[in-house]
């Protein structure tokens, strides 16, 4: 493949009892960074108000991993914070648009986009810290990028509550979405630390991004927690209709390279 790959991560909560979201992107980050993409094909939304929080008495300035307890939050890029996480400047980012004076993905038709979204959901779609990402402006705006060739393979994993709403309305596109949940549950947590008295992740993250950690790149594919026979998350489930899958269901057989690795 001739074109980037480019990561969209984004935490759309806020609040020290939301740890999870702004852990599950910063993980998520630093696994990606081990496979060797740019910072500057990188874009991080996150409130950033976890690390330095004044209930983060155990590791301040600190956010821990599920895997080995360290802390995942330094170099971790602050492209979005505060009030810059919202649904306006997440769509902005995502489609390229240049007049925001904030990194956006510079994407071409040659190109692979890989978005990661944990955070609440709603009835309304999904939470930012103060309105809801609705599915309607989504869609919308995935469709006016597949007709304005801003990518050749977009793949997105949307962990929050009632996630499976968000992407009824997409058809073939070239775009894979998987959520955690369909329209009628809320998500599952888990890791919950004695210590911090919080969820470091929930069960759809922790499985998907444990298995980013150990797995190869060159030979594993985006088949993990959509098939029975191998996804722990589907095991531990077996009654859930989770997860959903939408789209390009094609798109599950590429490596993991193809979207994630230099």
């Amino acid at each position: 493949m001739s074109g980037k790959k480019w990561i969209l991560l984004v935490a759309g909560s806020k609040g020290w009892e939301h740890y999870k979201h702004q852990a599950n992107v910063c993980l998520h980050y630093q696994l990606i960074k081990r496979h060797g993409i740019p910072d500057d094909q990188i874009v991080v939304m996150m409130y950033d108000d976890i690390a330095h929080s004044k209930e983060n008495k155990v590791s301040k300035g600190e956010i821990v991993s599920i895997i080995d307890g360290l802390d995942v939050y330094s170099g971790v890029p602050k492209d979005y914070t505060g009030e810059d996480v919202t649904p306006e400047n997440f769509l902005s980012a995502l489609r390229g648009d240049t007049n925001t004076n904030k990194k956006f993905i510079e994407s071409g038709p040659n190109d692979n986009i890989y978005v990661y979204m944990t955070g609440l959901g709603t009835e309304d779609g999904f939470q930012f810290p103060d309105k809801a990402l609705s599915p309607k402006d989504l869609i919308g705006t995935i469709k006016n990028m597949h007709t304005e060739n801003k990518f050749s393979k977009m793949v997105i994993y949307m962990d929050s509550d009632y996630s499976g709403l968000m992407f009824e309305g997409l058809t073939d596109v070239n775009v894979f979405a998987l959520t955690s949940c369909h329209k009628y549950i809320e998500n599952t947590p888990a890791d919950y630390d004695a210590q911090r008295k919080v969820y470091l992740s929930d069960l759809f993250s922790s499985t998907w991004l444990r298995h980013l950690n150990d797995v190869d790149f060159s030979k594993d594919t985006f088949t993990e927690l959509v098939n029975t026979k191998q996804s722990k998350y589907l095991k531990d489930n077996p009654d859930e209709a989770c997860p959903c899958r939408f789209g390009d269901k094609k798109i599950t057989q590429c490596h993991l390279r193809e979207f994630l690795q230099k």
